[in-house]
């Protein structure tokens, strides 16, 4: 598999001629563009530190945190063909003598910004003890201010996270050349961090005629099986460089250039003593993406008891589960008796997908929070799947 991999790659990045759907065509993809990709190698101590583990034969592991086309949209198929798998095959063609020490984590999730990132981040990415963690968000966050922290505080919480991994920032684009590049690759700058810009390989040949969008991607932002070795192809030639530099000691800012109220979020576990009552929102089975658990109202118990909480907090986070049926319902946040959000499981362009609200409580403060159906839809379904606060 490696070796079909390699050569997979290693004929795109040439130019030299692909196989697509059977026929011979030349590869828009050429080793300039690969070139252009790399945005900054970064501080090299944290991957230099995985790479000693994996050439010693111990255990390594690489996590991908993103959206959509980190969990591999449009791949087919999309588990082996996606750039994520692709690119932790390089590392461990690379780098380790015994393939099977490498531990890969796939946590991209459709439709979803850097708050899902963080408040799903100890369950889906850090309690894997990673050593490697690649970060993709670009086409799915805001410019706005309040999105620049909350990327922030996800990328100083990784950092200084139990294992220390290296933190290396991806940037991708939609077709209309929409990306938070610029602000995260600040971010970047600021941390010393590893970045490679899909953008950057690929908008300049389209604007010289050179390629066009679906030679990368068959809808407005997802690549295709060529598209995705590309992007592998493009963190392999981050880890040739990254490698050829030599480690110094990293030294992590403890001023934030953006923001970083969240750097410290925990989440709200079942059996926690911050929850008073799960009123009629008993916890149990769940299914939505790497949701298996959750607080669930359902239509079939109906009730009107509302899920209380005590918290001393100053910002809350609250992920819940978005479908297309009528039968899902709002649910409404209070916070010392007064309505702070309402949430809506019903959207008529879902597609059973996660939707994450935060709430700013301003200083940190004991808080009184209550999760009630709205009036009228006590007999309908809410999926609350997590709850994230800021101590």
């Amino acid at each position: 598999m490696m070796k079909k991999v390699s050569r997979l790659l290693a004929l795109m990045l040439t130019g030299s001629l692909l196989c697509v759907g059977g026929a011979a065509a030349e590869s828009v993809f050429t080793q300039e563009m690969v070139e252009r990709s790399l945005t900054a190698v970064g501080n090299t101590e944290r991957l230099h530190r995985a790479i000693d583990k994996a050439q010693r034969g111990e255990k390594v592991t690489i996590a991908y945190l993103g959206g959509s086309i980190t969990e591999g949209a449009l791949a087919q198929p999309q588990t082996t063909k996606c750039y994520a798998y692709l690119s932790a095959q390089i590392f461990a063609e690379k780098y380790m003598p015994d393939a099977k020490q490498l531990t890969y984590v796939n946590a991209g999730i459709s439709g979803t910004p850097s708050l899902l990132g963080i408040t799903r981040l100890e369950q889906d990415v850090l309690r894997k003890k990673p050593d490697v963690v690649f970060v993709e968000f670009a086409v799915n966050d805001s410019n706005d201010m309040v999105s620049r922290g909350v990327y922030e505080s996800l990328v100083r919480k990784l950092l200084m996270s139990e294992t220390q991994p290296a933190v290396i920032l991806i940037f991708t684009l939609l077709d209309s050349g929409y990306s938070c590049q610029s602000h995260m690759q600040q971010v970047g700058k600021h941390y010393d961090l590893g970045m490679i810009s899909v953008r950057d390989a690929i908008q300049p040949q389209i604007d010289l005629g050179k390629m066009t969008w679906r030679d990368y991607s068959t809808d407005y932002a997802h690549p295709t099986n060529e598209g995705h070795a590309f992007i592998a192809g493009l963190i392999g030639h981050y880890f040739d460089n990254a490698v050829a530099t030599p480690p110094v000691p990293y030294a992590m800012p403890d001023n934030a250039k953006y923001g970083k109220a969240l750097e410290t979020l925990q989440n709200v576990r079942k059996g926690d003593a911050a929850i008073v009552s799960e009123g009629s929102f008993p916890f149990g089975p769940a299914s939505c993406y790497s949701y298996k658990q959750g607080w669930r109202h359902l239509a079939a118990k109906g009730g009107t008891e509302p899920m209380v909480l005590e918290l001393t907090c100053s910002h809350l986070t609250l992920a819940f589960k978005q479908e297309k049926t009528q039968n899902c319902g709002k649910a409404e946040i209070w916070v010392d008796g007064v309505l702070k959000k309402t949430l809506s499981g019903y959207a008529a362009n879902a597609w059973g997908n996660v939707v994450t609200e935060l709430i700013d409580l301003g200083d940190s403060a004991p808080h009184t929070i209550e999760i009630r159906m709205a009036e009228g839809d006590e007999k309908k379904t809410f999926n609350l799947l997590d709850i994230g606060y800021v101590p």
